[in-house]
């Protein structure tokens, strides 16, 4: 399948706020929308704010004696902050689409 052809896959199975928030989170290589990068890096804006979140996540893990990939009290809070921001981040766009401002 040529590059064209996936990309073009990709975007009729999702939704463009989707594709932004999943590259602004370095879950895609490919330069799909302008001006979008993977914030995740460590020069990303995201990059250190993830280091510091991992770093407490296993602090935290370490004292209370557990692994948080198998307990689900762990995982539900985990996985629970990053679905909060996912669904913060596709209302942002959807509320910035409506609004019409090009809000900086």
């Amino acid at each position: 399948m040529r590059l064209a052809d996936e990309l073009r896959e990709l975007l009729e199975k999702e939704e463009r706020w989707e594709i932004i928030y999943n590259k602004i989170n370095g879950e895609y290589v490919l330069d799909l929308c302008d001006g979008v990068k993977d914030e995740c890096e460590q020069g990303g804006v995201l990059g250190p704010l993830i280091q510091k979140i991992y770093q407490a996540r296993s602090r935290i893990a370490e004292r209370l004696n557990v692994d948080p990939a198998l307990d689900v009290d762990f995982n539900l809070l985990v996985e629970g902050i990053e679905e909060y921001g996912r669904v913060c981040g596709k209302l942002m766009y959807h509320y910035g689409y409506q609004d019409g401002s090009g809000a900086k």
